[in-house]
């Protein structure tokens, strides 16, 4: 299921920003649009990604755990070791996702459907290597630990990745799943003005030294003013030689085939095609508030003009740790209590009924 279209985006937190710093900038129009000055882009950025991380830290008490960072991950096993995220054509070991920063929040067990039902241990990685120094067993797993993962070569993409190997190795492809606290993954963003464009074609040319072969494929390109303003398309391929950027068809507004195709001049914004911070959108409000009062602090403005500051600190921020509250699981209390109650986070509230 989509999420509801009035989700709080990449492209209006940098509006947003732009604005609080007086730095908007405006087609013929009169329309804003994301600016197509990379420096100052990469400062909007940056002030985004520290507004989403003072959020982040700004842990609900006593807790000090937002419920919204706990996610649970699964796993595949591949017998034959050639499945996508498999290491090193290894069925033991799989690679998890960048989110995953280490923090496990749970234990690791077999779904439900699978009908399985042996338990599996959290051991250290030193463990394992040894049972699997001598000779490499296959059955159920009883055994898994989490590690940094190296890659072999100097690529360097998947460096700051982890790992999870599985001891015996896998022997049928069953799911295991268990709970993880969310990492951020820094919001991105590129933009500029095209130097010429077609109906399947843009062209960059300052992008063409920067980035190398395929980097923005599968990534969103949306033209924000000039001829084609508001169309925009998947990238299929880019080319660093020459800063082209290859789609299937310009798409109109509202996702429809046939949009006005983009012209030279035309300036447009790339995203990668999931472009909102992790909270969830329950969060949009406190998190644009924490953007914007970080704009504030790192425009050196809060003896100004400290709205934004204070509106986060004494109005979204309250309100976000009460979400949060109430997205906790609710449990049922003492059967032998005959009032009527719920527990949520270990406070008793009782209905009346």
């Amino acid at each position: 299921m989509a999420e509801p279209t009035g989700v709080l985006t990449t492209e209006e937190l940098l509006l947003r920003v732009s604005e609080k710093m007086d730095m908007s900038s405006y087609d013929a129009n009169g329309l804003e649009y994301v600016t197509t000055s990379q420096p100052n882009l990469n400062m909007f950025l940056r002030i985004i990604n520290n507004g989403i991380k003072m959020f982040m830290h700004a842990t609900p008490q006593p807790s000090g755990k937002w419920n919204w960072m706990k996610r649970d991950h699964t796993v595949l096993f591949v017998p034959a070791g050639d499945g996508v995220t498999n290491i090193d054509s290894d069925a033991a070991r799989y690679l998890l996702p960048a989110e995953f920063n280490g923090q496990i929040a749970g234990d690791i067990k077999y779904k439900a459907e699978t009908g399985h039902s042996t338990r599996i241990e959290w051991c250290h990685p030193d463990d394992i290597a040894e049972y699997r120094r001598t000779t490499i067993s296959t059955g159920y797993p009883t055994r898994a630990a989490l590690k940094r993962y190296s890659p072999a070569g100097p690529g360097l993409g998947t460096a700051r990745q982890w790992e999870i190997i599985f001891d015996p190795q896998p022997s049928a492809a069953n799911t295991v799943v268990f709970p993880y606290i969310v990492y951020f993954n820094a919001l991105q963003a590129v933009s500029g003005s095209a130097s010429a464009a077609d109906d399947t074609t843009l062209t960059a040319t300052g992008l063409s030294a920067r980035y190398p072969d395929d980097y923005f494929n599968d990534w969103i390109i949306k033209i924000t003013s000039g001829t084609g303003e508001g169309s925009y398309a998947s990238v299929t391929d880019f080319a660093q030689s020459t800063g082209i950027f290859t789609v299937a068809d310009w798409l109109d507004i509202s996702g429809a085939a046939g949009g006005t195709d983009p012209s030279a001049s035309s300036t447009f914004l790339l995203l990668p095609q999931y472009s909102q911070h992790p909270a969830g959108h329950g969060f949009d409000d406190a998190v644009l508030s924490a953007c914007l009062a970080r704009a504030e602090m790192e425009d050196q403005d809060e003896l100004q003009d400290n709205h934004w500051t204070q509106d986060y600190m004494s109005r979204a921020l309250p309100a976000a740790w009460k979400h949060d509250l109430l997205s906790a699981p609710r449990q049922l209390g003492n059967i032998l209590d005959k009032r009527p109650h719920r527990r949520i986070r270990g406070v008793i509230t009782y209905d009346t009924l």
